[in-house]
């Protein structure tokens, strides 16, 4: 009877490894935690052991429709504890950022959904801020380009547009004021009109899409194109890299040897990223905030997301592609064939790592082409500065009492200063030909 009662064990054991080692591996691709998936396994071990004699017993296991109630029901209990726990786990991830005070966060709901781009800046945002011990307020125009708050009832597009900036948030100006930003200073001291297409989180897909489509219409004379690392691997992945949901952008793909822009495959609903709102409603009141906003959204999150892993598992969808160089060199040359066509000239800002920086030279075929060596600037200053630490002399820094605390990796003001010289260099070497 005993030696009987082990075998049922050990059959037991394999079917749970049957099931759970796939959903394990599922859970981790969906991006679900090893943490969300061991609570949900522990609940469900919990529920099979108060329900031994009442729910099953081993008789269960020597009938084929008895075990296969069995574990439809225990199957359907886990993907229940493995959702709540889950929800639970980004719901707080959720408010800690929302809700953060020592951190830069944005307040009020600053993008919109955009079947190309994936998300946008909402256009004529005016009262926006973000978080940085002080609070620093930004302006966009009419077609969600950042502006300075002097400037935000200025804008005319009658004018002739010089500068076209290209990137994400560093381009931006994430946490400085837009005076302080090295759009803004480059256009200043050069005398210029200038545009800051710059968006926080966008990557290489997104800043294609907007030179085709704001090069032809503005035709500006220079056109500088941020290059960074991470702006790739953005570009080669269908989502955002934000704190705690799956934020669809654009990427690419390869198909017949070459490769392809794939827009977006939904839209989201950025209500919920609205931390001004979470702020006054839910501060210290997490429960509430889980049970009235993250448990429904993470199920249309879950909903969406799942729904795109079938579709690329099916061939529905393609892909993304996975040689970042060979993306890197399609999609620069993109931008680079539609600038040539409007009669502008391609600056490249090296930006963000100064060993990387050194492959955008490979990126084209001929020497037309100039680059703005920013991460060099920034290393020559390090060498002649006290600390010799680059986060310490060009990241974001707040004193809390008598202590000094980073509450953002973005370059502040100093770090902009020098990136605008590098670009000032280059558009002087251009006039002076």
């Amino acid at each position: 009877m005993i030696m009987k009662k082990v075998v049922d064990v050990i059959i037991l054991v394999i079917f749970w490894s049957i099931i759970f080692a796939p959903l394990y591996l599922l859970s981790k691709k969906s991006g679900i935690g090893a943490i969300s998936f061991i609570i949900a396994l522990y609940f469900v071990f919990l529920f099979v052991s108060i329900t031994y004699k009442h729910f099953w017993s081993f008789q269960t296991f020597k009938n084929n429709i008895s075990i296969l109630k069995f574990f439809s029901v225990v199957l359907i209990s886990f993907l229940i504890f493995l959702y709540l726990t889950n929800s639970v786990y980004m719901g707080h991830e959720a408010y800690k950022h929302l809700v953060a005070e020592n951190k830069a966060v944005l307040k009020g709901i600053q993008y919109q959904s955009d079947n190309m781009l994936g998300f946008k800046p909402a256009p004529n945002a005016r009262e926006f801020q973000i978080t940085t011990g002080d609070e620093i307020s930004i302006a966009y125009d009419k077609n969600g380009f950042r502006i300075p708050l002097s400037d935000a009832l200025k804008v005319n597009e009658a004018n002739k547009i010089n500068l076209l900036f290209l990137g994400d948030s560093f381009t931006f100006g994430a946490n400085c004021y837009a005076e302080e930003t090295f759009p803004f200073l480059v256009a200043k001291e050069t005398c210029l009109s200038y545009i800051n297409a710059g968006v926080s989180s966008y990557g290489l897909a997104q800043m294609v899409i907007l030179a085709e489509k704001l090069i032809p219409k503005y035709k500006p004379d220079y056109i500088i194109v941020q290059y960074s690392p991470w702006l790739v691997s953005r570009a080669t992945s269908m989502f955002a890299p934000v704190h705690f949901l799956h934020l669809p952008v654009p990427y690419f793909a390869e198909k017949n040897n070459s490769y392809v822009l794939e827009l977006p495959i939904y839209n989201v609903d950025f209500t919920a990223m609205d931390a001004k709102q979470i702020k006054s409603s839910y501060q210290r009141k997490f429960v509430k905030f889980l049970f009235k906003e993250a448990l429904l959204y993470h199920l249309h999150d879950v909903w969406h997301f799942q729904k795109t892993e079938f579709l690329l598992i099916t061939g529905q969808l393609p892909q993304p592609a996975t040689n970042l160089r060979e993306v890197e060199k399609y999609a620069y040359n993109r931008i680079k064939t539609i600038a040539e066509k409007n009669g502008a000239t391609v600056i490249i800002l090296n930006l963000g790592d100064i060993e990387y920086s050194k492959n955008s030279h490979g990126l084209f075929s001929d020497s037309n082409i100039y680059f703005a060596e920013a991460d060099s600037y920034l290393n020559d200053f390090l060498k002649t500065s006290s600390s010799k630490d680059y986060g310490m002399e060009f990241c974001h820094w707040i004193f809390n009492g008598k202590d000094l605390i980073l509450i953002d990796n973005h370059p502040n003001p100093k770090a902009h200063r020098l990136i605008a010289n590098s670009i000032i260099k280059e558009i002087n070497k251009i006039r002076n030909k």
